[in-house]
This record gives C-alpha cells, sequence and structure tokens, in this order.
C-alpha cells in the first residue's frame, strides 16, 4: 500500500514537497487537466497538473504535480485540500492495509491453485506418457499375435498337404500307416503346443486391456 504523508503545511492549508514522488493517483472528473489558474509551477518551472491522491491515507485529497511527459517528471507537489484529521486516517489506513491483507491472500490462494495445477498437468504428461508406451507394447502385442495366427495357418496347410501325401502313399505302400500316425501324431502335438501359446496370449491381452481401462480412467478422472 502507498503510503504518502509527509510535507510542509501552510498556514492557508497547501502542503509543499520535493523530498519524495507524487503519490499513486484516481481520475476524477471534476479535477484533472493542466491548472494554468493557479500560480503554482514545478522545479521545470512549467503549469502543473492537477491530480486526487489514492492508496493512501491522503486518499480523496487533490494536489498538484509536474504535467511533463517527453522529460523526467520533477518531484514538486502542492496540495489543494487541507491535510485529513488523524481519525480519518487512521481509517484510511486500516481500510487500504485490510485491503493489501485481501490481496495478499487472494495471491497466496491464486499461488496455491497453480502449483495444483502444475502437480496436476505433470502428472496427466506423466501417465499419456506411460499410455503411449502401454499403446506401443499392446500394438507389439497384436502384431506378434497376427504373427502366430498366420505361423498356425500355415502349419495347418502343411499337416493338412502331410495327410493328403501320406493317403496317396498309404495305398502303395503298408508301411505309410505308421509313417502317417507318427507324422499326424507329430503335427497334432504342434498344433496342442500352438493352441496353448494362443491361450497365454490371449489372457495377456485381456490383462493390457484391463490396465488400459485402469490408465483412462485415472485420466479422465484428472480431467474432471
Amino acid at each position: 500500500m502507498v503510503s504518502w504523508s509527509e510535507g510542509s503545511s501552510s498556514s492557508d492549508g497547501y502542503s509543499v514537497t520535493s523530498e519524495a514522488p507524487a503519490p499513486a493517483t484516481i481520475f476524477c472528473s471534476e479535477w484533472t487537466g493542466l491548472a494554468p489558474d493557479l500560480e503554482a509551477r514545478c522545479e521545470h518551472q512549467c503549469v502543473c497538473e492537477k491530480f486526487v491522491c489514492f492508496e493512501s491515507v491522503d486518499s480523496g485529497r487533490r494536489y498538484l504535480a509536474c504535467a511533463q511527459k517527453e522529460i523526467p517528471k520533477c518531484k514538486f507537489v502542492e496540495w489543494i485540500d487541507p491535510e485529513w484529521p488523524a481519525t480519518l486516517k487512521m481509517s484510511l489506513a486500516r481500510v487500504w492495509g485490510m485491503y493489501d491483507d485481501e490481496n495478499k491472500l487472494r495471491i497466496s490462494e491464486n499461488l496455491h491453485l497453480a502449483e495444483e495445477n502444475l502437480r496436476v498437468v505433470r502428472e496427466k504428461e506423466k501417465m499419456d506418457k506411460e499410455l503411449r508406451f502401454f499403446k506401443l507394447d499392446f500394438a507389439k502385442m497384436v502384431a506378434d499375435k497376427e504373427q502366430a495366427i498366420t505361423e498356425l495357418g500355415n502349419a495347418r496347410l502343411v499337416v493338412s498337404d502331410l495327410k493328403q501325401e501320406l493317403e496317396k502313399k498309404k495305398l502303395s505302400d503298408k508301411s505309410s500307416t505308421s509313417i502317417h500316425k507318427f507324422v499326424r501324431a507329430k503335427a497334432e502335438k504342434e498344433r496342442d503346443e500352438m493352441k496353448q501359446q494362443m491361450d497365454s496370449m490371449k489372457e495377456q491381452m485381456d490383462n493390457m486391456k484391463e490396465e488400459l481401462d485402469k490408465v483412462v480412467s485415472q485420466r479422465d478422472d484428472l480431467k474432471k
């Protein structure tokens, strides 16, 4: 909060100082613009500008100050209104103190909210990164499953070709019966092993899908 109340007072109520910069101001349509009709001149010996003090124990007091725009302003200040009574200044100080406390509380709350939002964003980024890796692993698993299905189909074709070949040999060679049984047993064993592998891969895919659903659910909860 701006607190500017130093200055010397004259018998007619004016207060002049050049020891401190001009106080904060607020726009007042009834007291604005240059004051060529008044004798006051700043350190540049120029016509002063009209201002109304704000954000201090002098809030509402009119004063004159340097009106320069292109060159640095001087510290000239001449008060038009007399200094407020001590009780009024005390009340203004209390009001501005409450205003500053409220601003500090709001800033603290905004900072806490920003930190919480940052934490949520970072957690979301982490989950998105894990989800991307999960999708890549899932895509690889699907590709491996498709490859396994293709290999199983090829194996079935080989078994079918073997069966046809053995059937042909069975007619010409009695010994082909034992060979046929051997090859068939081997093919069936390979088929059973392939089926077990496919069942295992299906179970893994189901588990991965459940984990994906959990991750998506957690991400949706964070968005809410």
